[in-house]
């Protein structure tokens, strides 16, 4: 008899496949579909016999249609991979007694306060931070140490984020977010590089550690824009972030799941932690991820949120094979964005290519740090041949 799963998707179905392979388990498991009525296009009845549509914009609605669905079917486990679901799946499981990710564990991975104090009581080096619940806050903060950055405790895709440099603009700012107590922190901002660490883990063990660089920082959302980042090759900086997860997931007491770490790399070349999601990583990372190791880290959160075990073999390649495997976004710049043609791509050694005209809602500008017009997956034979490349799509999608 299959296992009931509840699968809560915030995403397109198609979101759910790798091309024609659906990622689910289905031999193994009956999955209950909850996802908005926009996004069930392909959704095949007979391997989705139990969906259910739902005003995502209400959050406490689609709770109450969830725990309705787990009481109602037995429902044995909860699968839910967009960072906005990571708490509603979490109190569900805690509240029903369902194994994985439980609501203490997961407020540590969304609230960046906890999350660093966490981290930080472990020894892993963080930023100056506090929490932000009114003026006081930034009065008590050190400006001598330059510029900071104001952000939400529990945000996604970097959206109102706000870099400042002084006490009058750090209160400028306060004034006009018009914020509750509670809802943000400021810390200092961290001059370098960004990195980010994807990893598998089950049963406290990491199973699979992937480090890439990305080639501009997450916050930085202009219209026409290039954002993205590639997987590093082997060495001692890799190994050495690598090691910070494994030392932030033990910190935050994390048992089984994905996991999407950034780090800052400072010019004196310390690392610095800046946060941890317990979920794939967005924009394509679980693409290039894939191409470079043969690992799907969507598949695995999946089968890792069923109970069932991962799969991480990665393929057989040569020592020597430094292939640099990244991902390229390019925001929307005011108008729709006219899509490449297959032989452009294949001209520009693009290897997977998503179109997404709607990219920016109405005024077509960029809403958060993944809302491209243009995805693209692509390889180079360095950082440099790499990142050469990038810079031709850039400069082809200005058009």
């Amino acid at each position: 008899m299959r296992k009931p799963l509840l699968i809560i998707s915030r995403e397109p179905h198609r979101a759910l496949f790798d091309g024609a392979r659906c990622l689910l388990p289905l031999a193994e498991i009956e999955p209950h579909l909850v996802t908005n009525p926009w996004l069930v296009e392909g959704v095949n009845s007979s391997d989705f016999r139990h969906t259910t549509v739902c005003d995502f914009i209400n959050d406490d609605r689609v709770e109450r249609t969830c725990d309705w669905i787990v009481g109602a079917n037995g429902i044995r486990g909860i699968v839910a991979l967009h960072e906005k679901m990571v708490i509603m799946a979490a109190r569900l499981r805690t509240a029903h007694g369902l194994p994985g990710l439980q609501l203490d564990t997961a407020l540590l991975f969304r609230d960046k306060v906890r999350m660093k104090r966490a981290v930080h009581a472990h020894g892993v080096t963080v930023p100056e931070f506090r929490a932000l619940d009114d003026d006081g806050d930034l009065a008590a903060v050190d400006w001598s140490r330059g510029r900071h950055v104001i952000k939400p405790r529990c945000g996604v895709g970097s959206n109102q984020t706000h870099v400042v440099d002084s006490l009058p603009t750090a209160r400028e700012v306060w004034r006009r977010i018009g914020a509750r107590a509670g809802d943000y922190e400021i810390e200092e901002f961290i001059a370098g590089d960004m990195f980010h660490c994807d990893g598998i883990v089950r049963d406290g063990r990491v199973l699979h550690t992937s480090v890439g660089q990305y080639h501009a920082r997450p916050g930085n959302v202009a219209p026409g824009a290039m954002a993205g980042s590639y997987l590093l090759p082997n060495g001692d900086l890799a190994q050495r972030i690598a090691d910070m997860h494994e030392r932030v997931v033990g910190a935050l007491g994390f048992g089984s799941g994905v996991t999407h770490l950034e780090v800052f790399h400072t010019p004196e070349g310390r690392l610095v932690f800046c946060e941890i999601a317990a979920r794939p990583g967005g924009g394509g990372i679980d693409r290039m991820v894939l191409r470079r190791y043969g690992v799907n880290l969507r598949e695995a959160a999946i089968r890792i949120e069923a109970d069932l075990p991962p799969t991480v073999a990665r393929p057989p390649t040569s020592a020597g094979d430094q292939t640099v495997w990244g991902r390229v976004g390019i925001y929307p710049h005011g108008r729709v964005p006219t899509m490449f043609t297959a032989q452009e791509c294949a001209e520009l050694g693009v290897a997977e290519y998503e179109y997404r005209p709607a990219a920016g809602g109405d005024d077509h500008l960029p809403l958060h740090s993944t809302d491209y017009a243009h995805r693209f997956i692509l390889s180079g034979g360095s950082p440099a041949d790499f990142m050469a490349k990038a810079e031709r799509l850039r400069a082809a999608a200005g058009r």
